[in-house]
């Protein structure tokens, strides 16, 4: 028994015909975070090396089997996962459409094909938080986004996702019904985003690995912002360059983690232990971590990767995970005056206040800072408002989440409370 990733109790399958369930390094496996909940995935690494196997694919993580359950390749060409009481929980509906054989192909992807090899059905069309080298997000159809998990421990779909969408490449967080963005690439037009290694300038040790586009028109990815990163044409096509590395990295996965994050792990073989390397995170540096929501809980104030104060009407005080954010008080129709304080970081300081989502917000307005108080006041789920004195520009939230230094004086925040 090997260790795996979210210290998941794991079994792989096998059988006669090995290329059903192996390809190294790949395996077809069933695995459970808490006993009988079982799902159906791919586990990558290597059995004899002293580092955790990960887990790149699954298919049921929304709905469990129990002991005992079966999978089968039936006749008809269906593969089907049913729970012990005989309930299908999960098939490939490729019943009676010419599927002749069952394959784990050397790039992790699972496929049903016909008696000519033309794909019937694929895993690299159904993604759950991960994306592997060679596979696509398209804008159309069910592949067009990954879901995190709620949790290493809860793998059901978590609030964090990336969408290939009218914007681009998006990344939300689900408040309620309410998809609030936090990160991602702009890009009108994109058909569809493909994860890649491609060796740089044909170099056979040295690879950079990209995000490379299909688009319908010339796309709009300004390379100002600082949430952007520059992009440029890749391997005849247009790109983003993730991260460049010294040595084969055609073994890497790009995952939505369950905090919000997107990272890509990558396997170097050449090392005695920890071949899984994190190799790019999209809020990996001092300034990027703090606009990650869930940095500071459900809470806080960040700067330089640090939560350093927990915002409240008596001022900054020192931060913990028990920081929360105030009671509201019960919204009432007409929008009775609600009570705010601002939050004040000591005026030597000479720093501001953002959300999260400021970055990729730019609010409503132009408007007076009174007007901005009175929308929030009026609108029952805002919890608070976010105002640019230089543009005169209101940004309200439904969610507080992580607030982030400024070095912006004219950056002000104010939060609704039940005084």
């Amino acid at each position: 028994m090997y260790a795996v990733e979210y210290d998941a109790y794991h079994r792989i399958i096998s059988g006669l015909d090995a290329s059903f369930y192996s390809t190294a390094p790949f395996r077809l496996c069933f695995y459970n975070t808490t006993p009988d909940a079982n799902i159906f995935a791919i586990r990558a690494g290597f059995t004899r090396d002293e580092d955790i196997e990960r887990l790149v694919w699954d298919a049921n993580r929304n709905d469990p089997v129990r002991e005992n359950s079966t999978l089968t390749f039936g006749r008809d060409g269906n593969l089907v996962l049913a729970d012990v009481d005989g309930r299908i929980v999960w098939q490939t509906n490729t019943a009676n459409k010419g599927v002749t054989g069952i394959s784990l192909e050397p790039n992790a992807n699972l496929v049903l094909h016909d008696k000519n090899g033309r794909i019937i059905w694929q895993s690299f069309d159904h993604p759950s938080d991960t994306l592997l080298v060679g596979q696509s997000l398209k804008i159309d159809g069910r592949t067009n986004k990954l879901v995190s998990r709620t949790s290493d421990v809860d793998g059901r779909d978590g609030p964090y996702s990336i969408v290939l969408d009218k914007k681009g490449f998006t990344m939300y967080v689900n408040n309620s019904g309410k998809l609030l963005q936090y990160g991602g690439w702009r890009g009108e037009g994109l058909l569809n985003v493909t994860f890649d290694a491609v060796p740089e300038d044909q170099s056979i040790t040295a690879y950079e690995l990209v995000l490379a586009f299909t688009e319908s028109q010339q796309p709009n990815i300004p390379s100002t912002s600082r949430h952007l990163l520059q992009s440029r044409p890749v391997s005849n096509s247009r790109g983003i360059i993730l991260t460049k590395l010294n040595y084969n990295a055609t073994y890497s996965f790009l995952r939505l983690e369950s905090d919000g994050n997107l990272k890509i792990l990558t396997y170097y073989r050449n090392t005695s232990y920890l071949k899984w390397a994190e190799t790019y995170a999209f809020f990996g540096d001092e300034v990027r971590e703090c606009g990650l929501p869930s940095k500071c809980g459900s809470y806080g104030y960040c700067d330089k990767r640090m939560c350093i104060a927990c915002p409240s009407p008596k001022g900054l005080l020192g931060w913990s995970e028990d920081c929360k954010p105030p009671p509201t008080p019960t919204c009432k129709s007409g929008g009775a005056a609600a009570n705010y304080y601002k939050i004040v970081v000591l005026e030597f300081l000479h720093v501001g206040v953002e959300h999260f989502m400021s970055p990729y917000d730019e609010g409503e307005g132009p408007m007076k800072v009174n007007d901005c108080r009175d929308k929030c006041s009026k609108d029952c789920k805002c919890v608070g408002f976010f105002y640019k004195e230089e543009s005169s520009k209101c940004l309200r939230v439904p969610l507080l989440g992580t607030l982030i230094k400024n070095v912006n004086t004219s950056r002000v925040g104010f939060i609704k409370y039940l005084k």
